[in-house]
């Protein structure tokens, strides 16, 4: 019958295609701006009351960016430019890129798009009530529902047999848990074999952590001055506070990372401030030739959290580091650091000890707390976990890999902001980063003397080679062959594990 006829689409001269794609993609680019700068809001200023007007505009926005993608319109467009014979490679990478965002696009329902990004909004303020009060029950209230859409999601974006493989993918394209499964528990075995001697040999140093009054607005002035040398623009970015550190970028020159502090423990400013400065230098470095293309951006997750990995840990936890910063330290915090020296603050930084918190972990302990987290995402997901038997399976989690256990939420599952944003997939991204960013420093010390550098206060050295083999590819390689590319291998563990010896031995020397 005529009324059910299939439109017939005209197609598309690929010249036009290819400026109309263009046109599409800054649509794209600016719709995820705003969103995340209302997601930006949703953490730093927006008033308490507003939860439910921001979850509404959310959902408007989520649902405006999934009706581009997966427009007939645009698909003509994509057909009409991967029919042309003389793309350069990175319109192709460009163009692989786009399709995967079209994929899952299609496959995902509208209204679960607008229910999902509402969801998850409502959920945060229940997360960051809960985690104030210390109450389980009210998060548990608002993140039944979102378990529901996350796996709903998940089978929607099913790529195999295993659920978890479309929500791992959205954050590390390409990885599937048949292989990330075998490297993290290669990791995690070695580290709970090696961690009771790295705690033994380090037990000395406990007595050398600094006691006293931190000033949070001089550890503010500390950490901005430390952003500044790292090279981070503040003309092009800002730095605000939140109650879980992170870095969004809502365009090419409007980079935002936010800290937290606390009174009586001025590293807890200062490595936040070295890993989402990090992650800042990424996205404030990526080449003005990738601009305005969904190619700037990194690869992956694992890629971008391997920058804040490797200034966080591989610099700011070296002797050498400090021997430049500690006298600027102790010159704000003269009293609170009377009677220790750079290299008494430095072995003190870098004790192992099992811990309940993953981002205050130490280097060698902090997988084992991504491993909690990946074994318990996988039984919420599959169904193997309710919600409300959360807390307790957290807690024997806990005593398993590192042998300690919560006595509070706010200590134990309502730590982290992750679940409460839908982010399933996500924590195994924070092991896969920590071992490119091992690769990535090992690489960089074979062509320069990073202690000399960093003894001298040079960090531009470290930024430049940075810039030159990571930076400047933007996401138009896969996170591996990027890796591959800068260090000669593809993602492993031995130079995380050389470098994990390499800092206990050095301790003691």
């Amino acid at each position: 019958p005529e009324d059910l006829r299939t439109s017939v689409r005209a197609p598309v001269h690929s010249d036009q295609a290819i400026d109309e794609l263009k046109a599409v993609v800054r649509k794209l680019r600016d719709l995820d701006a705003v969103i995340q700068v209302l997601e930006w809001d949703e953490e730093t200023y927006r008033p308490s009351g507003a939860e439910q007007c921001r979850a509404s505009q959310l959902a408007v926005l989520e649902s405006l960016r999934h009706e581009l993608l997966a427009s007939d319109r645009l698909g003509d467009l994509i057909d009409s430019v991967a029919a042309r014979a003389s793309l350069t490679t990175l319109q192709q990478a460009e163009l692989k890129r786009l399709m995967r965002l079209r994929r899952i696009a299609i496959a995902l329902p509208e209204d679960l798009v607008a229910a999902y990004a509402e969801t998850r909004s409502h959920c945060l303020g229940a997360w960051e009530r809960a985690r104030a009060d210390d109450d389980f029950a009210r998060f548990a209230q608002a993140f039944g529902p979102l378990l529901k859409l996350i796996r709903e999601r998940a089978e929607a974006l099913k790529l195999g047999d295993d659920l978890y493989d479309a929500l791992l993918d959205a954050h590390e394209p390409g990885m599937r848990r048949a292989r990330l499964d075998p490297l993290l528990r290669e990791t995690g075995e070695r580290l709970r074999a090696q961690v009771p001697r790295w705690t033994e040999q380090t037990r000395l140093y406990v007595s050398l952590k600094p006691r006293g009054a931190f000033a949070e607005d001089a550890q503010r002035e500390f950490c901005l001055a430390l952003l500044e040398d790292m090279g981070f623009d503040f003309a092009r970015g800002r730095v605000d506070r939140s109650t879980h550190p992170f870095t969004m970028m809502a365009g090419e020159d409007d980079v935002r990372l936010t800290l937290r502090s606390s009174p009586d423990d001025p590293l807890r400013a200062i490595f936040a401030v070295l890993h989402e400065g990090g992650h800042a230098l990424h996205d404030q470095g990526l080449p003005t030739t990738l601009r305005g293309t969904l190619l700037a951006d990194a690869p992956s997750l694992g890629l971008h959290e391997a920058q804040a990995r490797l200034w966080e840990n591989h610099v700011g936890r070296s002797s050498a580091f400090w021997a430049h910063y500690f006298p600027e330290l102790e010159r704000r915090f003269p009293q609170a650091l009377a009677g220790l020296d750079a290299r008494a603050f430095q072995r003190a930084m870098n004790v192992v000890a099992p811990t309940l918190n993953r981002v205050g972990a130490d280097e060698a302990t902090y997988n084992l707390h991504v491993l909690v987290r990946y074994d318990l995402e996988i039984a919420l997901l599959g169904g193997e976990l309710d919600v409300a038997d959360l807390p307790g399976a957290w807690q024997e989690r806990y005593e398993h890999y590192l042998g300690v256990s919560p006595t509070s939420a706010r200590e134990g599952c309502l730590q982290d902001v992750h679940w409460a944003l839908g982010d399933f997939g996500y924590f195994p991204t924070y092991t896969i980063g920590n071992l490119y960013a091992a690769q990535l420093i090992e690489a960089y010390g074979r062509a320069a003397e990073l202690d000399t550098e960093l003894a001298g206060g040079d960090l531009a050295s470290l930024r430049g080679w940075l810039a030159q083999h990571v930076y400047a590819h933007g996401a138009a390689l896969d996170a591996e062959d990027l890796i591959e590319a800068a260090t000669g291998e593809r993602l492993g563990t031995e130079p995380f594990f050389r470098r994990l010896e390499a800092r206990i031995a050095e301790l003691g020397a």
